[in-house]
């Protein structure tokens, strides 16, 4: 998982049976920051009450399309980020920084080694950055689209100030 929130879907036998990238409950505008849908709550609760018969279960061969592919950058970025979390856990932050900016640079792609990164800074840092982030994405997705009938109609859309 490469961003928050993101939703698995797991049946009672312990199968995943949807994969996305985008878990909002609604839509959601701060200033002229909108992001969100309206369409992936009544998608939960559809297949809460039907099941293996809810129209949003997807086959396991749809699932495994939808989950990204990890190559040695991606490999070797986790194992970075994860040597960065213990050395933390020891107090040696500046080793932890080193580890975390090599995951960052291994699989920029991942949202969450930046934020980790950024939680260590002030607010404003940390909005400048994600918005410097955010802006450089230009027409690449900040969430992979929703796999959803309704995605087209309501809009599945993040949009930066």
């Amino acid at each position: 998982m490469v961003n928050v929130p993101t939703a698995v879907w797991i049946d009672e036998q312990g199968k995943i049976v949807r994969h996305d990238e985008d878990a909002y409950s609604k839509s959601y505008t701060m200033g002229s920051y909108k992001f969100g849908n309206d369409v992936y709550r009544p998608a939960v609760y559809d297949w809460v009450k039907n099941g293996a018969q809810s129209k949003y279960v997807q086959n396991t061969e749809t699932v495994l399309a939808h989950l990204p592919k990890r190559g040695q950058n991606e490999t070797l970025a986790e194992a970075n980020f994860k040597l960065g979390v213990w050395f933390y856990s020891q107090g040696d932050r500046e080793r932890a920084n080193r580890y975390w900016d090599e995951a960052q640079k291994l699989n920029p792609d991942s949202w969450n080694y930046h934020r980790q990164d950024w939680s260590f800074l002030e607010q404003s840092e940390t909005m400048k950055n994600w918005l410097a982030k955010f802006r450089a994405l230009g027409d690449k997705p900040y969430y992979r689209p929703l796999d959803l009938p309704e995605t087209a109609k309501s809009g599945n859309t993040v949009s930066a100030p």
